[in-house]
């Protein structure tokens, strides 16, 4: 790339997470030699969507003037690489794809196809397709996770590459002391905002174990078909849908790393009539959540199983976790992070349903900062460290076995926790990732 050119890196700035992420890439673009420069879209959706309200030829002129304004901006500083989490570049159709200036976009996956489309309003595209424009050739996607990469290939999302999440640069030099040797913690919400329901919280209680409580969870999947008003409409339209279900999330409980929407297809083969019915709707991908859900209570049943023990410090929203019966500290602030992670000789970390991929940022973040993790095994994870580098537990009593050994020896987590470090230095860093796509 010649040294002239900057990079565009394109944020939602409604989610800090996403805001936080975004911020790391134009920080390691620079330390790398790029010039970057960044810049939210939320704004640019909120005013799509009240345009969209209003007039299309208000719409019309709107984008237009939108386009102008952009396209000067790329123009100006010689932008000719875009980069963003999910589809953040795609707010108009007239502008990265159709712009001479731009010879790349690629957009690593943080979300999911589902999640984004629904929360991220843009112009019209016709008369092209959002299938169509994000497999435009300058157009690359960077998976996470296998289930993620396989989702969107079904999907038929092209030009699909894994890449891992990273950590940043700075969190290597995190150097506070452990002063809590006696407590491991968890960061985060329980995945769901919803509360859990009233059985397999009672099975929290007992102690019973993940396949239990993933059981339960896909029984309150089917439970809530005919009582839920849209997969109810489903059901009288093609009734065949709740066997298409049944069979997928009983899969999923065999096979849960497995992406949702591939269990759908295989088990749609039974039931062509159902699968066609939600594939034709573009239902597949709110079908797809449904099989995801069987893994709901994976993460607060961790969680739930250390902090009765008295072993687990939780920060995340204190609502989210009081249904769960668990008193959780406030959320960490981003710049925090670093010396909370640290505060700790170890950390519980577990993904979040909705998505197909398990090695979420923490995953890393903890590394950097010299902590060892306790993760459920999963090919996702797996790729990224080794059991000498932290926990891969095939179940919940052994990670729980895991989470005994760490607080009888501290010294053994404190050394496992400072190879994955020297990894993350090596392999893992925000700098890794973006050489790689330049390369």
């Amino acid at each position: 790339m010649p040294a002239r050119s900057l990079v565009l890196v394109l944020s939602n700035d409604l989610s800090l997470a996403a805001s936080k992420t975004s911020r790391q890439l134009a920080l390691a673009l620079g330390r790398l030699g790029y010039g970057a420069i960044g810049r939210d879209t939320r704004l640019v959706r909120w005013t799509a969507s009240q345009m969209e309200q209003e007039s299309a030829l208000r719409r019309e002129a709107c984008e237009t003037a939108i386009v102008a304004k952009w396209s000067k901006l790329l123009f100006d500083y010689g932008v000719d690489t875009v980069i963003s989490l999910d589809l953040n570049w795609l707010f108009t159709s007239r502008l990265f794809v159709e712009s001479n200036k731009i010879k790349s976009i690629h957009s690593f996956w943080f979300d999911d196809l589902r999640s984004h489309l629904q929360t991220s309003p843009m112009f019209p595209l016709a008369p092209r397709t959002v299938q169509e424009l994000i497999n435009g050739p300058k157009v690359v996607h960077h998976c996470y996770g296998q289930g993620q990469a396989e989702e969107l290939r079904l999907l038929g999302v092209k030009n699909i590459r894994a890449s891992a999440l990273a950590a940043p640069a700075e969190y290597l030099r995190a150097n506070q002391p452990c002063v809590q040797v006696n407590r491991i913690a968890f960061i985060g919400n329980p995945g769901l905002a919803s509360p859990p329901g009233r059985v397999a919280l009672a099975a929290m209680e007992r102690g019973e174990d993940l396949a239990t409580l993933r059981g339960l969870a896909r029984q309150e999947v089917l439970d809530g078909l005919a009582q839920t008003e849209s997969t109810a409409l489903w059901i009288r339209q093609s009734p065949g849908v709740t066997d298409l279900l049944a069979a997928a999330t009983e899969q999923r409980l065999a096979r849960p790393h497995e992406a949702a929407i591939s269990l759908l297809v295989q088990t749609g083969q039974a039931y062509p009539n159902a699968f066609d019915f939600l594939n034709r709707n573009g239902l597949m991908l709110d079908a797809a959540l449904l099989v995801k859900l069987v893994n709901r209570y994976d993460r607060p049943g961790l969680a739930h199983r250390l902090w009765r023990r008295g072993w687990l410090d939780v920060y995340g929203t204190p609502e989210q976790w009081a249904p769960y019966g668990i008193k959780a500290r406030p959320t960490v602030p981003f710049v925090k992070l670093p010396s909370i992670y640290r505060h700790y000789p170890a950390h519980l970390n577990a993904a979040n349903c909705a998505r197909d991929a398990t090695a979420n940022e923490k995953l890393f973040e903890i590394a950097a900062c010299a902590r060892l993790s306790l993760n459920l095994d999963s090919p996702d994870v797996r790729a990224c460290y080794g059991k000498e580098e932290i926990v891969l537990a095939d179940s919940d009593e052994a990670l729980e076995a895991a989470a005994a050994r760490v607080l009888d020896n501290p010294t053994e987590a404190f050394a496992r926790g400072e190879l994955a470090r020297q990894r993350t230095a090596r392999e893992h860093l925000w700098e890794n990732r973006l050489e790689k796509i330049f390369s």
